[in-house]
């Protein structure tokens, strides 16, 4: 590195004055682009390690102005970029839309943890791998989803498209981006059918029409084959679900984001047995409650157990919120919040007798 480019970083690293650091970063950062033809890989991580560094003690602002200039940068800092991409939103948006640097483990972390803002910007990147997409399906919410699968650049499993399908089928919102998906299965594309409105069962009808026979005979024998098996298989259903759950709490990982993550696969069944375990609620007392959508009960035995504010009103906007849930989002927080914890817990004691009943009568 020649001595005038080594000096600037050193002074950018050194220099206690936050407008002097801001006019330095700058000109490292012009510094770093003019360079892009000329330094070496050694150089390139010097520059990331000072960047890294003097980012994380800058304002938001100055933060924004340079994801802005590095989101589409072939060359940009990777751990600058990394930084970037789990902050607010504000600031990590173009860099998950846009930056190539990013690897699948640092998307992965993102999706998992990060805001569904977040969530999105992951799935309107230009590339989007299988495992990517997964992870997508398994943790957006339905404009994470829509994102997804209006992205001709993301690659999505035979897997995750029947879980699209499965919350399509559930939701008017996702009904146009699943049938104009451009590579869904033609037998899930006709499961979409008596569900959309006639000008999307139209284009469902014009894509049949330019398949073969057979093609779409085949097609149709897997959609009749899929919903006979759903309706048929629900006791099995019901005993897989209990031995999943079973196997989950043995293994100290049954939560309540578990539940999200099964109710959001349309995993109903194992939703249900997972919260009524979770709860200490036998499954009758639950399904009635949800078939309800009770969400004073919701909260009581929620605050009971000890599941987080944030997740059961989560778990409320899913299964209990109806249309206009999210709106509601701040006053399910509120219920929960009126529920005194002695009370629910004392409460609830009289429901675990109809549990170990209900334990009785499985075994």
């Amino acid at each position: 590195m020649t001595q005038s480019r080594f000096a600037k970083l050193i002074d950018l690293a050194r220099t206690p004055d936050s407008n002097q650091r801001r006019e330095l970063l700058r000109e490292v950062t012009d510094l770093f682009f003019a360079t892009s033809d000329s330094r070496t890989g050694r150089e390139t991580a010097l520059f990331d390690d000072v960047l890294q560094l003097v980012a994380a003690e800058m304002q938001d602002e100055v933060l924004a102005e340079l994801a802005e200039r590095f989101a589409n940068a072939d060359d940009a800092p990777t751990g600058l970029m990394r930084d970037l991409a789990n902050h607010s939103f504000e600031i990590s948006g173009p860099v998950l839309r846009h930056s190539k640097v990013l690897d699948e483990q640092t998307l992965l972390h993102v999706v998992n943890y990060q805001s569904q803002n977040h969530i999105k910007a992951v799935a309107q990147r230009g590339d989007v791998s299988e495992t990517i997409s997964d992870a997508i399906v398994r943790f957006g919410d339905d404009n994470a989803l829509d994102a997804l699968i209006r992205n001709d650049g993301a690659r999505i499993s035979r897997t995750s498209m029947e879980a699209a399908v499965d919350r399509a089928r559930r939701n008017a919102f996702l009904h146009e981006s699943v049938v104009k998906r451009h590579d869904i299965p033609l037998d899930l594309l006709n499961e979409m059918y008596f569900v959309v409105e006639t000008r999307l069962r139209d284009q469902i009808m014009e894509r049949n029409s330019k398949v073969d026979q057979a093609t779409l005979d085949d097609a149709l024998a897997k959609a009749r084959d899929r919903m006979r098996h759903a309706v048929a298989d629900v006791t099995a259903e019901a005993k897989n679900a209990m031995a999943f759950i079973n196997s989950k709490k043995n293994q100290g990982e049954l939560n309540a984001r578990l539940l999200v993550s099964l109710y959001r696969e349309a995993k109903q069944m194992h939703f249900l047995y997972g919260l009524a375990e979770i709860t200490n609620l036998d499954h009758q007392t639950v399904a009635e409650l949800l078939e309800r959508k009770d969400i004073d009960g919701l909260a009581m035995i929620c605050r009971a157990a000890n599941i987080e504010r944030p997740l059961f009103v989560t778990l409320a906007v899913l299964a209990c919120g109806g249309d206009g849930a999210m709106a509601r989002a701040e006053e399910f927080g509120r219920m929960y919040n009126d529920v005194p914890v002695e009370a629910a817990q004392r409460a609830m004691r009289f429901f675990k007798v109809r549990k170990g009943a209900d334990g009785a009568r499985a075994a």
